[in-house]
C-alpha cells in the first residue's frame, strides 16, 4: 500500500449520456455517475468537500500530453462539474523525473462559500514542499505553508477546515538522507500556517497521517499508520488533539494481519468516530476484509466489515448521523485490476453497496455529504490495468 492516498482513473464514451444534464450513469445502487471535466491526459480527483446541494468542490491534479503535471480544481453548482482556474506554483514534468517540479492537490475542506482550503505538495527531483490554496469566493491562491527546517520532503495529505480561524492539514516528512519518515501537522490562525508538534510512535522507521476529522476545536482526530524499525509490518496510527496538544490513542489491529493502514477518518459526536482503511488478510487468513475502526468515546474497537472482492481497501469515510456513514475505496480483484466500492453503515452492520463503474477499472478516494446528499470522487479507465496503474484515467464523479 501507498501512503500518500495515491490512486487511479479514467472517462470516455459514456460523456455522450445525457452529458447536457450532468449525468453519465445510474445504478440500482442508488449512485449516479456525473460528468466531469478531464483536462489531462491523466486526470485524478483526490478529494471532495460539500458547503451545500449546489456547492461543492473536488480537488486533484492531472498530466498533460508531455507528462507536465498540473493542479485541477472543479466545482459543483447544482448542475453540472466545471473547471476552475487555480494557480500551480511548480511547473514542469511528473514527480520522479530529474527535471521537474510538479504540483499535487489531496484534500480540500469547506467553510463556507468564500472560504475553501485545499493541501498538497510542491514535489521536485531532490524533495517536495507543502502545498495550502485558498479560495475566497473570487479565485484560487496559494498561501505560504511551511516545511520542516532542514529536511529533505514534506507533504500534506488531508485538511479540516473548522473556522476561518481554525483550519488543521495533516501529513508527513522525511528526513534528509534517510528514507525515515514521521507525522507532520499544521495549523492556520487566519493570519499564518505554523507546524504544530504531533507525536510518532516508539521505535516507529516510518509515519505517516492520511486523514483528519473534527467534532470540535477540542476534539480532532487524524489518522494513519507506522512502521516499525524492523520494517516488517504496518500498524494503524491514531492521534487525537483535546485543544492542548496531540497525543496518541492506542487502537487494536486484526491479528492475522501484517499490512493495517487507515486512510479515512470521519467523526459525528464525542463518542462516535470512525476510521477505515484496509488490512491485508482478515479472519480467516485471505484477503479481502477492509480495516474499520469505531470510537466510542472511551476507545478504539475492530468492527466487522463485508467481504467485498479479493482484497478491499476503504480509502475514505463521511457521515451524517450515527447511522448513516459511507466508506468508498476500491477493490483489488485476483489478476490485479481495481473495482470501486461503497460500503454503508445503517447503524447495526456495514454492508457492500456496488456503484456503477463507467470503465474497465476505478477507483474512489473521497466521499462528503450535504443536506442529504452523498458525493464521491475518483478516477477511471477504459483501458484494463497493466502493471498495477490504470491508462490514460480520468475523472470520476458520483452522487446519490
Amino acid at each position: 500500500m501507498e501512503r500518500k492516498k495515491r490512486r487511479t482513473p479514467a472517462v470516455a464514451g459514456w460523456s455522450i449520456l445525457l452529458a447536457a444534464a450532468g449525468v453519465v450513469m445510474a445504478a440500482s445502487s442508488g449512485w449516479t455517475v456525473m460528468a466531469s471535466p478531464s483536462p489531462g491526459t491523466s486526470n485524478f480527483l483526490y478529494s471532495v468537500a460539500t458547503i451545500s446541494n449546489t456547492d461543492a468542490w473536488a480537488v486533484g491534479y492531472d498530466y498533460d500530453a508531455n507528462s507536465h503535471q498540473f493542479i485541477v480544481t472543479q466545482h459543483w453548482d447544482g448542475s453540472k462539474w466545471s473547471l476552475v482556474s487555480s494557480p500551480s506554483p511548480g511547473t514542469g514534468k511528473k514527480c520522479g523525473d530529474p527535471s521537474y517540479a510538479a504540483n499535487s492537490l489531496y484534500s480540500v475542506g469547506a467553510i463556507a462559500s468564500h472560504d475553501v482550503w485545499a493541501v498538497g505538495q510542491i514535489c521536485t527531483y531532490s524533495n517536495s514542499r507543502t502545498l495550502t490554496e485558498h479560495w475566497d469566493g473570487n479565485k484560487w491562491a496559494v498561501v505560504p505553508s511551511p516545511n520542516e527546517p532542514g529536511l529533505n520532503a514534506s507533504t500534506l495529505v488531508a485538511v479540516a477546515a473548522i473556522a476561518t480561524n481554525d483550519v488543521w492539514a495533516v501529513g508527513n516528512y522525511e528526513i534528509v538522507g534517510k528514507y525515515h519518515w514521521n507525522t507532520l501537522i499544521e495549523h492556520w490562525d487566519s493570519t499564518k500556517w505554523s507546524i504544530v508538534e504531533s507525536p510518532n510512535p516508539s521505535g516507529a522507521y516510518e509515519s505517516f497521517l492520511n486523514a483528519i476529522a473534527f467534532v470540535s476545536p477540542t476534539d480532532i482526530w487524524a489518522v494513519g499508520y507506522s512502521i516499525g524499525n524492523s520494517r516488517s509490518y504496518q500498524v494503524p496510527l491514531i492521534e487525537h488533539y483535546d485543544g492542548q496538544r496531540w497525543t496518541i490513542v492506542p487502537c487494536p489491529f486484526p491479528a492475522p494481519s501484517n499490512y493495517n493502514a487507515l486512510y479515512g477518518v470521519t467523526a459525528i459526536s464525542a463518542n462516535d468516530v470512525w476510521g477505515v482503511g484496509y488490512g491485508n488478510e482478515n479472519t480467516q487468513a485471505k484477503n479481502g476484509e477492509a480495516l474499520i475502526e469505531h470510537w466510542d468515546g472511551t476507545q478504539w474497537k475492530l468492527v466487522d466489515s463485508p467481504i467485498a472482492g479479493n482484497a478491499t481497501i476503504l480509502l475514505a469515510a463521511a457521515a451524517r448521523s450515527s447511522d448513516d456513514v459511507w466508506g468508498v475505496g476500491y477493490i483489488q480483484t485476483s489478476n490485479v485490476q481495481f473495482l470501486p466500492v461503497t460500503e454503508h453503515w445503517n447503524g447495526t452492520r456495514w454492508s457492500v453497496v456496488t456503484p456503477p463503474d463507467p470503465g474497465k477499472v476505478a477507483q474512489l478516494f473521497s466521499v462528503a455529504m450535504a443536506n442529504g446528499n452523498v458525493w464521491t470522487v475518483g478516477a477511471y479507465s477504459k483501458t484494463p490495468m497493466k502493471s498495477g496503474y490504470m491508462e490514460n484515467p480520468r475523472t470520476l464523479a458520483m452522487e446519490r
